[in-house]
């Protein structure tokens, strides 16, 4: 029989079990949601694949997607919508085995692409900016009407969820491939690496530095700067007056992305070009006045010999190579 039939599926690396009576017996208690996009038919009702999917396996429907949701009960055997770019019965397969699948991939896949093609037809903040602007004064029986052209739908939620769940640590991720693959372009020979690196962001307190040789102490910063960047200059500044108070004998140098950062040190806009040139030339008053407190004197220092610019793009350009490198030195 029908109601006999039952899958095995893996979801971010859980093993889970579902069989169509499940389904069935979900759906009997009623209270269907309306119908967006997908659907699936049950007892010759349609349902949102991800409400059904969420009752009847007791999965969080911010686990996944729909169309991870609708290639399961095409497998149990029920009739759903089409998803775009596959057969009708592509996903639906066995009757009676219990089918055991790999970490879905797919479904992250779909997520990301559904998330930056969203994330690429707009800039966020202007689209944030109307959204707020249309919100202001609505009220129940005009909410949904306000925003429904916008976009930010229950599947691009889940989208972001779930890209976020696995993207979590991007971040360190780019730090610590920032950090590596520099090291062989401005390590000197004979020269030691003396602690063990900080490779994640954020130092703890038994290493106050990223980088910490016999002769230099460094910091490196992956963010990339937008133009509008108040607790990032903090933090650039900080981070600079940190490395000049705890340095010894060393040098201490700050990398970072872009020339956003260097701009704002510099305190001055300069010009899109590539080669060596001076990255602090003269540093504005506030940060003059910091060195001074802890006793440098804040000199030009020129770009390291064999460091260049890449070319740029949004937000503070592509690097060369895997990552962009520009040096703040402190003499």
């Amino acid at each position: 029989m029908d109601d006999e039939r039952a899958i095995d599926f893996v979801l971010n690396g859980q093993q889970h079990y579902l069989s169509r009576a499940q389904v069935s017996t979900a759906a009997a208690r009623g209270g269907q949601e309306p119908i967006r996009e997908h659907w699936v038919s049950i007892a010759d009702q349609q349902w949102p694949p991800k409400q059904i999917f969420e009752r009847a396996s007791g999965i969080a429907r911010a686990e996944f997607i729909s169309h991870f949701a609708i290639r399961q009960l095409l497998r149990l055997g029920f009739q759903t919508s089409v998803i775009p770019g596959e057969s009708p019965t592509g996903s639906a397969s066995g009757s009676g085995n219990h089918e055991t699948g790999t970490f879905d991939r797919s479904s992250l896949r779909e997520a990301f692409v559904e998330l930056t093609e969203f994330l690429a037809v707009e800039n966020l903040t202007d689209r944030v900016l109307r959204l707020e602007s249309q919100l202001e004064g609505a009220e129940l029986e005009t909410v949904d009407d306000r925003v429904r052209t916008e976009g930010l739908t229950d599947e691009l939620l889940t989208a972001a969820l779930l890209v976020r769940k696995h993207a979590g640590r991007i971040s360190d991720l780019i730090h610590a491939a920032m950090i590596v693959r520099a090291l062989p372009n401005i390590l000197e020979p004979g020269e030691r690496i003396v602690r063990r690196p900080s490779l994640a962001a954020g130092n703890d307190p038994s290493r106050k530095f990223d980088l910490e040789t016999d002769r230099r102490v460094a910091e490196f910063k992956a963010g990339q700067w937008k133009g509008r960047d108040a607790m990032r200059k903090r933090g650039l500044v900080a981070d600079l007056v940190g490395l000049v108070l705890e340095r010894g004998e060393r040098r201490a140098e700050l990398y970072v992305l872009g020339h956003l950062p260097i701009d704002f040190l510099r305190g001055e806009q300069l010009d899109d070009g590539v080669g060596a040139r001076p990255v602090v030339a003269e540093p504005p008053a506030r940060l003059r006045a910091a060195l001074r407190k802890c006793g440098a004197d804040g000199r030009p220092v020129h770009r390291r010999p064999g460091l260049r610019r890449g070319p740029e793009g949004p937000g503070g350009g592509a690097p060369d190579r895997v990552t962009q490198r520009a040096s703040i030195g402190i003499r």
